[in-house]
């Protein structure tokens, strides 16, 4: 059997830096001689964040659920409301928040009032809670609308005016064309379009579809919470391909061994030991 990896592979730019600000948060705990915390699931693999609850960082949602201190902002961001609540109560806050999320989170902020502000997401995923919860420049919360379908679209309350539509930047594509389609039908020249999907997940997204015409099935390897990852297994089963979204080797079944040709892909957060672990286990060798 031959095992072809996708092109795209390992952290993304924003996994790779919350995992680096993980490390500093021993460092300035140690220094401070202060507990060390993640608000949240820092990232959407349980396996990177259970070895650092190994260590003694410890996940908390809300600051009185421990005394004060080192507290690691999850890469998906969090509300203002509750990053105020965690400084009020004393805590350091290292700001572990991608890029692509905070870039977000400053349009909603600054959006005119009046504005109707629409977030293509998946309600609850913690992304979207943090888009969700932001304050103006008064310090007023900022109203949003979250959907997750054209139907949800059709349900929005009619308001003149502006509208600015945003998505959850892990929202799978077809998903996020379906809701934008609907938007511009819609709302017409009202509508602006705020923020775009991860340009790192359609990258590799667009390597899986090139990597499906090449094999008879994938192993897609990564957190079973993680939006991309979970998206990345939809891809494949709709390519007409056996697929199997596994977590570790230790999940590789002898199913996946009847091909030839198997095609071996990961979400954005998966550690690339993990992937090796994997390849190693299809190919037959010891774990």
């Amino acid at each position: 059997m031959e095992v072809i990896l996708s092109k795209s592979l390992g952290f993304c730019s924003g996994v790779g830096h919350v995992i680096g600000l993980a490390e500093e948060c021993f460092r300035i705990a140690t220094d401070k001689q202060l507990p060390v915390y993640s608000i949240g699931w820092f990232i959407h693999n349980q396996r990177v964040v259970d070895s650092f609850i190994a260590r003694g960082m410890r996940h908390i949602e809300h600051p009185e659920e421990g005394i004060p201190g080192v507290a690691l902002i999850r890469a998906h961001g969090i509300p203002d409301t509750l990053r105020q609540s965690f400084v009020d109560a004393g805590y350091f806050l290292v700001d572990g928040t991608c890029h692509n999320v905070a870039y977000s989170q400053n349009i909603i902020r600054n959006t005119p009032a009046g504005t109707t502000i629409v977030i293509a997401g998946i309600v609850g995923h913690s992304e979207v809670v943090a888009l969700s919860g932001l304050w103006d420049s008064a310090g007023k919360l900022v109203p949003v609308s979250v959907v997750e379908s054209a139907h949800d679209v059709s349900l929005l309350p009619d308001r003149s005016g502006e509208c600015l539509l945003m998505t959850q930047t892990t929202l799978p594509a077809v998903q996020y064309k379906e809701i934008s389609n609907a938007m511009k039908e819609r709302f017409g020249q009202r509508l602006t379009i705020g923020n775009h999907l991860c340009p790192g997940a359609l990258r590799r997204n667009k390597t899986l579809i090139d990597l499906c015409g090449q094999v008879e099935a994938v192993v897609v390897v990564g957190g079973l919470k993680s939006a991309n990852t979970t998206a990345l297994a939809r891809i494949v089963a709709e390519q007409g391909l056996p697929v199997w979204h596994i977590e570790s080797a230790q999940d590789v079944v002898p199913q996946m061994r009847v091909f030839e040709r198997i095609g071996l892909t990961a979400g954005t957060s998966t550690p690339q030991n993990d992937i090796d672990a994997v390849h190693r286990a299809l190919i037959g060798e010891t774990i």
